[in-house]
């Protein structure tokens, strides 16, 4: 979810008159990343968002739906590397505030044992409005989600890299899985988030493509006056364009516990981000893909992180997702002026969510899974 800003519909567009057409260093990049609050004793989910907001320095956090949520927000850098750090200096942050409030910090896509009927809504005009409009639907939207930000310049560009993004919304799923659990829970899937979030709100999950800057423009107008949305912060898809900052943003990810991880999705975001501007600027653009092919495995990935299958889109033939993604890996790299050397660890080392469930099944407690995925969030910040 996202920060919105007034609780009254405007027959004015929130799009600036100058959206993706500032002049601005094209290829920048920020992330939001998504943490949980939790009782130390219990490991439930717990409160005091809003106080870490009212003692903050302004741009650091934002608050979200509820009071056990976090939202810490980077500042703009050409290179992944900057922005991680700023990510790493916001969780240090976070932990001493934390700590002063006697409540556990951690970094997954779920909270392992939350549940979303003990939450407290945050105390804001934005999302009481929301508990009011949707009710049980947004009361239950428990999950973190890492957002990463891509500056873009040109207005059909910025349309282009929507739409091609969207087909790279499974894989980008598969690398990050870290939510196995919901409300105490095995899912027997890898990613419950996506499911809980994509599946709660008809304006989230996979984006239908857009043909033209106009169609983007006649939607919002369509949603905005007829009261629908009040800001485009309440449009949540998978992939979607933030005409303010003139980014694209991808939020497909899970929020990882390890900042390495983290590094690495937004490396790779980039550097697909730069093929595609490529494409575009080159007059080679590729084909877009409908949502009832990429929703095939965009379930693969939610269902199965690395584990599971790929439909290719050529053949029409499944192949195995690690497969498809090592391909994925070495054409960027073949591609890309950017360092993509830590990005392997991806697929080397085990997903976040494989991790939960390893301590699940040592342990047979998804108490313990929420621990180690606090301890693990402390000790990963300081790498």
């Amino acid at each position: 979810m996202d920060e919105a800003g007034s609780n009254k519909p405007e027959n004015t567009s929130p799009i600036p008159p100058d959206a993706f057409e500032t002049g601005a260093p094209e290829g920048t990049l920020g992330v939001e990343e998504e943490l949980w609050l939790a009782d130390p004793e219990t490991t439930k989910l717990a409160g005091g968002a809003q106080k870490i907001l009212d003692t903050s320095p302004e741009g650091h956090f934002t608050g979200e739906l509820i009071d056990c949520e976090i939202e810490a927000n980077t500042g703009v850098h050409p290179h992944p590397a900057g922005v991680v750090k700023d990510l790493i200096a916001r969780r240090l942050e976070l932990f001493q505030h934390a700590d002063g409030m006697d409540r556990l910090l951690g970094a997954s896509g779920t909270h392992p044992v939350g549940d979303w009927r003990e939450q407290e809504i945050i105390n804001k005009p934005h999302y009481q409005r929301l508990k009011r409009k949707l009710g049980w639907l947004i009361r239950r939207n428990n999950t973190f989600a890492l957002h990463i930000h891509y500056a873009v310049q040109g207005r059909g560009k910025a349309i282009y890299l929507f739409n091609r993004l969207r087909e790279y919304v499974p894989h980008f799923l598969a690398l990050s899985v870290n939510s196995p659990f919901w409300q105490g829970e095995f899912t027997e899937m890898l990613s419950s988030r996506i499911l809980i979030f994509s599946r709660s709100m008809h304006r989230a999950g996979l984006p239908e493509p857009l043909e033209s800057w106009d169609r983007y423009t006649d939607y919002v107008d369509y949603v905005l006056r007829s009261g629908a949305i009040h800001s485009l912060g309440e449009i949540w898809w998978d992939v979607r364009l933030h005409p303010v900052l003139g980014t694209v943003e991808f939020r497909a990810p899970d929020t990882q516990t390890d900042p390495r991880r983290t590094e690495a999705l937004v490396s790779l975001t980039a550097a697909l981000c730069d093929l595609l501007v490529h494409e575009y600027d080159s007059g080679e653009k590729q084909p877009i893909r409908p949502n009832r092919e990429i929703e095939e495995n965009k379930w693969s990935a939610q269902r199965y992180g690395l584990d599971g299958t790929f439909v290719d889109h050529e053949t029409h033939r499944s192949l195995e997702t690690r497969k498809v993604l090592e391909g994925l890996f070495k054409n960027l790299e073949a591609h890309a002026s950017r360092d993509l050397s830590g990005t392997w660890l991806l697929l080397e080392e085990p997903t976040e969510a494989e991790r939960q469930l390893e301590v699940w099944q040592k342990t047979g407690s998804v108490t313990e899974v929420a621990r180690d995925v606090a301890r693990r969030t402390r000790e990963a910040t300081h790498y």
